[in-house]
């Protein structure tokens, strides 16, 4: 049977759709977004936002908060506004990249909290903030007391469990994609459930890597379709090697009950 010809996607000519603004604390950069359409068609946007230059817990610094924006055609967003910004000593340094789920009526997002200065992989972890309505932050959880980034909850439950994805060890490579079970959704904050969950990682582990020499990374949120899950990650080639660094963008399909098992993926960014 002839393959279906596939549309070729091109950039919107009316990027970029968020920009840096005077507001101090988006005046730097707006980057790496995350997207959910709710059921009314809007579509809700959170992008990690750069402060200018400033003063912070004692360092001359730029600082990253999460912002939020919303649109009814994905093109054409509101200005944004600072949703979540460093409060707690895991998170003092900074809050980036997130990813964003809407699940039992609310959104739980996910992002890289960095609890030091400099950077290092003991104070990068991930945590999470939860709310109903988008205008203000319920609750805000230490999520892994390990190095990990790059966390996603699936948007459908799995045989009555929650489902998500991380990325443990990015900065103490190797690093690998792994799943995460929970029976509640409290355990996603569980020191001890993450405790025996880090203790047994490659048992959880999705093997996205093709050689030891690579690097991977969760990108956005699983899509559900007929097929299966449908993941796209990063994929860093000739990571330990600065100089021959290949950044790429693939994608791999997942089973629909068992995301663990890998249907079928790309062979090349």
């Amino acid at each position: 049977m002839p393959h279906q010809p596939v549309e070729q996607a091109r950039r919107n000519q009316e990027n970029p759709i968020i920009s840096p603004s005077s507001q101090e604390w988006e005046a730097m950069a707006t980057f790496n977004p995350s997207v959910v359409r709710d059921e009314e068609g809007i579509y809700h946007l959170f992008y990690r936002a750069l402060s200018s230059e400033k003063e912070h817990e004692g360092e001359k610094m730029t600082v990253s908060s999460i912002g939020y924006a919303n649109s009814k055609d994905g093109v054409h967003f509101s200005s944004g506004r600072q949703l979540i910004k460093p409060e707690y000593p895991w998170e003092r340094y900074g809050c980036e990249d997130p990813r964003v789920t809407k699940i039992d009526g609310k959104y739980f997002i996910f992002y890289t909290a960095l609890g030091n200065h400099p950077p290092n992989a003991d104070g990068i972890r991930v945590a999470v903030a939860i709310s109903k309505d988008l205008k203000t932050v319920d609750e805000k959880h230490l999520v892994t007391h390990f190095n990990a980034k790059a966390m996603t909850l699936f948007p459908h439950k799995v045989d009555g469990q929650y489902l998500a994805l991380l990325t443990p060890n990015t900065d103490r490579p190797p690093s690998s994609i792994a799943l995460a079970r929970f029976d509640k959704v409290e355990e996603i904050w569980s020191a001890g459930f993450w405790e025996k969950w880090y203790q047994t990682l490659d048992h959880h582990e999705i093997n996205l890597a093709r050689i030891d020499n690579d690097q991977v990374e969760v990108g956005a949120i699983p899509l559900r379709t007929d097929h299966g899950w449908l993941l796209v990650y990063a994929h860093i080639q000739n990571y330990y090697t600065p100089e021959k660094r290949v950044f790429g963008v693939e994608a791999v399909l997942l089973d629909l009950n068992n995301p663990q098992e890998i249907i079928a993926r790309t062979t090349a960014p």
